[in-house]
């Protein structure tokens, strides 16, 4: 998880000495630059932040940023690609294969999956903004990679839905039409609940993965599994962290 506060000023050795960025190796500088990005970029926006921010959240001279980093930019994508990878973690975890083994209960594992892509997003919430909308339209490269990200999730849910319909899960759909249904969804679904921030009343977005969830699996679902519905929605609400 990105922090807000980087600066190492205040940590310490084993004997109690200060630690300063010149004592950390390379590849921990890298990532300790990386994680101050997250932080004005989170606090901020990707427009107002400056190279500069980056580097006094660090803790570091302006010239030392660029030792790693081209520009803000290349920070941004580099952060953008890890948490690309989180989202693909997030909804197959050990990727294709784990989620297509003979037996998952799929309609299931839809329901923990966009749970778990849920929490993460709260867990990240002021980067995820920035990545979903506060970066859109800045730069023909940014929504180019978005697109490819995206698209890149649609083949790997259509995949899902194609093996699902021949296990007997869902029923016989266009895979990719149908996945691209729920990506939309989803996307949707988070935009919304970000543009809610610091309004009173405002839902869980672990509840509304789940109310969408409930609108969307009984269309995928055969006629002799609509009955086992209620079943998987128990299970589901059981599973660890649906509940907030």
């Amino acid at each position: 998880m990105y922090v807000t506060n980087v600066s190492t000023a205040s940590a310490t050795d084993r004997k109690g000495r200060p630690i300063g960025f010149q004592d950390i190796g390379r590849e921990h500088k890298r990532r300790f630059i990386l994680q101050a990005a997250a932080a004005v970029f989170g606090a901020r926006g990707f427009h107002a932040a400056t190279v500069k921010n980056i580097a006094e959240t660090a803790g570091i001279a302006h010239g030392t940023f660029y030792l790693y980093f081209k520009d803000k930019k290349d920070v941004y994508f580099a952060l953008s690609h890890e948490f690309q990878s989180r989202i693909m973690e997030a909804i197959l975890p050990g990727g294709e294969a784990a989620v297509l083994a003979e037996g998952t209960d799929l309609p299931w594992l839809v329901r923990e999956r966009l749970a778990g892509l849920a929490r993460l997003f709260e867990s990240e919430e002021a980067l995820a903004r920035v990545f979903v909308y506060r970066a859109a339209g800045t730069d023909p490269e940014f929504e180019e990679r978005r697109l490819e990200f995206v698209g890149h999730v649609t083949d790997a849910i259509a995949s899902v839905m194609q093996a699902g319909a021949d296990q007997g899960f869902f029923r016989r759909h266009d895979p990719r039409v149908a996945a691209m249904c729920l990506v939309g969804s989803i996307e949707m679904v988070i935009e919304s609940w970000l543009h809610t921030s610091g309004k009173q009343g405002r839902p869980a977005l672990p509840e509304m993965m789940d109310e969408a969830s409930r609108f969307f699996l009984p269309a995928l679902l055969p006629a002799r599994a609509e009955r086992r519905t209620d079943a998987a929605s128990r299970r589901a609400a059981s599973a660890p962290g649906m509940r907030t």
